[in-house]
């Protein structure tokens, strides 16, 4: 029965429908005119710009905010604060892995990093004190050993009278000898010169750090004079001109004469440095070093300036725009760790030429006397087996021989003991600086394990608990300015040309208050997620706002066609086909159809091109009712 129903529908539908065009075509045929199809339309000169009413959703957040993230792994201890507590610029706000030590400060920390480098500092120590003992060791032994040798030499010179010795075991030995001392001569002669080449390679990439490293230095020390100037503008002759002149150490006006004096004495240095021609790296560096401390006397001076120094108009303390006491601070405690950084390794580079140059020069030394002795021992044993085989069988040449082979055989030790002395003391240094860098490594990761603020603010969230293990770059506090709060939200890569700094915005919270506020920012680069553009906008009065609440943006956009032959309309009114995009004009009350190049979508508009007049009535809706050359009117509005 249901099916039968189901049957019956269309059969109706379609009598309905004939008998509608019946009662149409004779009402037609009545009037002997067509109907008109009602359209709605617009000129073409309204159709060259649209405003659009837009509104988006924002976030509630401070202008100035600090999200303080962990440096090193660890777990969070002294985390004595709670959100909406008042902190200070600078102000330890927690720590990682805090235990008990003595060794560099009061309060250390304990993590797998430090407790590593702990350890790398025990046993460079270990390996320090026992390259020392091993030096004070062989210092010892070679004199026992020298003694035994000087024994041997004198047991030989007894051995003048010993004759007993027959001609053939004589020549024996000198045959043995020559051939030792032969081989001998060779492998002194390849150890000195592998070591020659070696001596050379290590000159050249010492030397060559060097320079890179005296030059970079210089570089950092140039700029930091000329930064230290546009801050304090010291230096009357270079036309630099600050407004809060006066406010330089107004504390202390002694700390602005010793930070001057400084400057005068730093800037003297580096152009008299400039000046000078350098025999050698050596010399160049040494120079380096003198004016680095030079350079580190100016900013620690003009650090202790700026902490006697006063706030006003023309410096406050904080200054988003401007210049400000703390960023000033913070600039010149940047300078104090560049140049201790330029020292350190400046002093490094100039010990690496020292230690090269001991290194290369004493080993050299003690090898070459060790090939020349070799070669008279050559010498001396060929001289020998050749007395020998010319019938030379004197008792006393053999016993000559034998007091000249302990004299070879002391003067070899000797130069093995002055060697292996040289090699210890190498050693010891290397060990030595290898400790106190480990010194210096641990106290960094010491550095990296405390929480500082790095702003005057309110806390105003903690992403952990005391206790929690953090790793780097994970989120701790976070610690913003609640006098000046901003609300950022998202905009579509469509709207980015048109949103402009200094827009006036309206700001309604989900309680219906609302908030007049103007554009302040718009970011060039779209997120990478959702492919939408950042804007910022700030308040005129924020009071009743809470950080981190959801509101509406809300504002409007006068989006123009760009150009001759383009037009804005309402997405609707373009038909688009296979056969190409269309819109309807009305010409003489009828739809004329005109071909047109979509040229870009802007939501519910399209911006396309067409050449007609201004004057061109386009039908924006009802275009899909008619075809082209049918009667159409428009109501009367």
């Amino acid at each position: 029965m249901k099916t039968k129903k189901l049957f019956l529908i269309p059969l109706l539908l379609a009598f309905i429908l004939t008998l509608s065009a019946c009662g149409k075509k004779e009402e037609e045929n009545k009037n002997n005119e067509p109907t008109a199809t009602p359209v709605k339309a617009q000129t073409a000169a309204q159709s060259l710009s649209i405003r659009q009413d837009l509104s988006y959703p924002g976030t509630v957040a401070a202008e100035s905010e600090a999200k303080i993230t962990a440096k090193a792994s660890g777990n969070i201890t002294a985390l004595n604060y709670r959100v909406g507590d008042q902190v200070e610029l600078g102000q330890e706000l927690a720590r990682i892995d805090d235990v008990n030590s003595t060794i560099f400060k009061t309060n250390n920390f304990n993590s797998n990093q430090i407790k590593q480098a702990k350890l790398a500092v025990e046993q460079a120590e270990a390996s320090y004190n026992l390259a020392r003992s091993n030096y004070n060791n062989i210092l010892v032994s070679s004199v026992k050993d020298l003694r035994q040798a000087e024994i041997s030499l004198d047991q030989a010179a007894k051995g003048q009278s010993n004759l007993d010795t027959t001609i053939t075991e004589s020549l024996k030995s000198a045959e043995l000898a020559y051939e030792t001392a032969k081989i001998a001569t060779e492998q002194a002669k390849l150890t000195l010169e592998n070591r020659q080449r070696l001596a050379s390679q290590s000159a050249i990439d010492t030397e060559e750090n060097a320079k890179i490293t005296a030059d970079s230095v210089i570089n950092t020390a140039g700029t930091m004079i000329t930064n230290i100037n546009n801050i304090t503008a010291f230096d009357t002759n270079n036309n630099v001109s600050i407004s809060y002149q006066s406010n330089l150490g107004a504390l202390d006006a002694s700390t602005y004469n010793a930070a001057k004096q400084a400057y005068q004495k730093a800037k003297d240095d580096y152009n008299l440095f400039n000046k000078q021609t350098f025999s050698d790296t050596a010399e160049k560096v040494k120079a380096v070093m003198v004016l680095t401390d030079t350079i580190k006397q100016l900013v620690d001076r003009t650090k202790t300036l700026l902490e006697k120094s006063i706030t006003s108009s023309s410096l406050p303390q904080t200054s988003l725009t401007g210049p400000s006491l703390s960023g000033l601070q913070s600039t010149v405690a940047g300078y104090q760790t560049q140049i201790n950084t330029a020292v350190s390794q400046i002093n490094g580079v100039n010990q690496a030429l020292i230690n090269v140059e001991l290194n290369n020069t004493s080993l050299l030394d003690s090898l070459r006397q060790a090939y020349e002795l070799a070669k008279q021992q050559e010498a001396s044993a060929e001289q020998s087996l050749n007395n020998l085989r010319a019938g030379n069988s004197s008792q006393k040449d053999q016993a000559n021989f034998a007091y000249n082979l302990a004299q070879n055989q002391y003067d070899n030790l000797k130069i093995k003991l002055e060697a292996q002395i040289a090699t210890s003391k190498t050693q010891m240094e290397t060990a030595e600086l290898q400790y106190n860098n480990a010194l210096v490594a641990l106290q960094s990761l010491y550095d990296a394990h405390s929480i500082i603020s790095p702003l005057k603010g309110t806390i105003s969230a903690i992403s952990v608990i005391d206790g929690e293990t953090v790793v780097p770059g994970q989120p701790v506090i976070t610690v913003s300015q609640l006098d000046n709060i901003k609300v950022q939200f998202y905009i579509e890569p469509e709207s980015l040309l048109e949103i402009k700094a200094g827009q006036p915005v309206t700001i309604k919270d989900d309680k219906g208050s609302i908030y007049a506020g103007i554009i302040s920012a718009v970011s060039p680069q779209a997120d990478p997620i959702s492919r939408r553009f950042l804007a910022e906008a700030k308040l005129e009065n924020s009071t009743g706002l809470f950080l981190g609440t959801i509101v509406n943006v809300e504002f409007s956009l006068v989006k123009t066609a760009g150009g001759n032959d383009y037009l804005i309309l309402p997405l609707a009114a373009v038909n688009v086909g296979q056969a190409g995009n269309n819109i309807f004009i009305i010409e003489n009350n009828r739809a004329k159809k005109i071909p047109v190049e979509i040229f870009q979508v802007l939501g519910e508009y399209v911006r396309i091109k067409v050449d007609l007049p201004l004057e061109a009535v386009i039908i924006t809706d009802g275009n899909k009712l008619i075809q082209d050359g049918e009667l159409v009117s428009q109501p009367e509005e």
